[in-house]
């Protein structure tokens, strides 16, 4: 049978023979032994091996840290491409725009960036903190004179939904046939290779190569469907309080998934831009792949008061116990704020904070809706990034950088140095009072009654009927004889002190 299927093969139009494939990395397929980009990681996928001095090849999204490089290198050919799909788009956080290397192009507003060329391995360093949601490398697989098996691509393995499979051989001008089943099974039918073909259930497969009236080892691969599961939608940032207006991201870990928001968990629509909240709200999120959907998740958000409280970090006045000529770990404390370096330098008029340093806010009192960095050319904001674990939102404009969401302690990656003249940490305040100053007995209007009742407290102590926030009229946070004064002059006046 063999020998009629050769024939057969023969007779046939010779074709080219399909040598370039492609090899795709996705994170949460293809994994690495790292969650946090400190460490050398790698991973390995149909003789194609990605690695990185400082990298989480086992996070959500793969990441390179800043100050590192990444390796892409090829046992089964030379590589003519590889295109990183990022996190961020052009100039934005984890973008392309922060490889760089020979070889490497990326444009603005795009979200992929490609090297090209043809060599079994390249490097390529990285600027900040890059994120990718997808590597795809294009291997062209060297030609040889022997007749060789050819490769299944992937080579076999689980899979969901729909399988894309292509056949390649090494030897030159060769051709494959490939069937249903194995080699020793009850097998007919047969099926010159010419294309992809697609695999939507367990599958076996078998190939060979041919040349002229010569046939290679058959190679058996096995397909395995399993059970289509969708993640369900992350929320960035997740459940918070904020100030003035959020804007609402959604992402799924699924390849391929589709998401959809609601705002009352009935009518949905198709997520594709950034949800903006301006006021409470609930925000539900679900995803799906064909008819397939994940869990509905959901993350509420509250509005806080108007009133907030600035507190201001300047590095020509406030610089803590920071040196001018030593590298150090220093602290700047503004009540009741704390920042802290783990590894810096003050300079004449600013903080400078060196790579991989620990660098963190954290308050004591009212939660941190909001941190301004000022920097500096060279230095730039854009060499931080969010800390792991960290909530809210962080983008970056030319030199400066901004952190909105709600938290005590807000922890930042220094991806490369950075330097920055002012740090602005906004903190959350509260309801504007809702006494009358002045108003010293409560009955919603000043006379001398209440000059009255503010002696009487002053000489007896007996606060009972008696608003203390009120009778502080020279709001300097106690209640003596010269608030009497000040009460006494407004009632002369009608203008309180400063």
């Amino acid at each position: 049978m063999r020998r009629v299927l050769t024939l057969l093969c023969v007779a046939l139009v010779s074709l080219t023979t399909w040598a370039d494939f492609t090899v795709t990395f996705i994170p949460g397929e293809t994994q690495g032994s790292n969650s946090s980009a400190n460490a050398y990681d790698e991973i390995t996928l149909d003789g194609v091996t990605i690695s990185g001095t400082k990298a989480a090849l086992a996070a959500t999204a793969y990441r390179f840290a800043g100050g590192s490089t990444a390796t892409v290198s090829s046992t089964v050919g030379n590589i003519k491409k590889v295109e990183f799909t990022c996190q961020g788009s052009y100039s934005q956080s984890y973008g392309p725009d922060q490889f760089y290397g020979d070889g490497y192009t990326c444009q603005s507003g795009s979200r992929v960036g490609i090297w090209q060329g043809d060599t079994a391995s390249f490097t390529l360093n990285t600027a900040s903190q890059v994120r990718c949601t997808q590597i795809v490398v294009t291997i062209a697989e060297e030609t040889v004179e022997e007749l060789v098996p050819p490769v299944f691509h992937p080579n076999g393995g689980e899979f969901s939904g729909s399988l894309e499979v292509t056949l390649t051989c090494a030897t030159e001008n060769a051709e494959i046939c490939y069937f249903e089943g194995t080699p020793e099974g009850d097998w007919a039918n047969w099926t010159y290779y010419n294309g992809p073909f697609y695999v939507t259930e367990t599958k076996t497969y078998t190939a060979y190569s041919q040349k002229g009236e010569e046939m290679s080892e058959y190679v058996t691969v096995t397909f395995t469907k399993v059970e289509q599961t969708v993640e369900a939608p992350v929320f960035t940032p997740g459940s918070c309080s904020f100030s003035d207006r959020l804007d609402v991201t959604l992402s799924c870990a699924t390849p391929g998934a589709k998401i959809y928001y609601s705002l009352d968990n009935e009518l949905w629509s198709e997520y594709s831009t950034p949800i903006p909240v301006t006021d409470d709200l609930t925000i539900y999120a679900k995803a799906k792949v064909g008819d397939i959907e994940s869990e509905v998740a959901s993350a509420t958000y509250t509005k806080l008061p108007a009133t907030t409280v600035e507190v201001t970090f300047d590095g020509n006045v406030d610089t803590g116990d920071g040196s001018l000529t030593e590298r150090t770990p220093y602290t700047v404390v503004k009540d009741p704020v704390t920042m802290y370096v783990g590894d810096g330098r003050l300079g004449i008029d600013h903080y400078r904070i060196y790579t991989d340093a620990e660098f963190y806010f954290e308050s004591t009192g009212a939660a941190i809706l909001k941190i301004e960095f000022n920097g500096m050319s060279g230095y730039t904001a854009s060499n931080l990034s969010k800390a792991e674990g960290n909530e809210g939102t962080w983008t970056t404009g030319g030199n400066d950088g901004v952190w909105e969401g709600n938290a005590q302690k807000v922890a930042f990656n220094v991806n490369s140095q950075a330097r920055f003249t002012t740090i602005i940490v906004t903190l959350a305040g509260s309801e504007e009072p809702t006494f009358l100053r002045g108003d010293v007995n409560n009955n919603n209007e000043v006379t001398i009654a209440d000059v009255t009742a503010l002696i009487d407290y002053l000489l007896s102590g007996d606060s009972t009927n008696i608003n203390l926030d009120a009778a502080d009229c020279n709001n300097n946070q106690e209640v003596t004889i010269a608030d009497v004064t000040a009460l006494i002059d407004y009632l002369l006046s009608g203008n309180w002190p400063n």
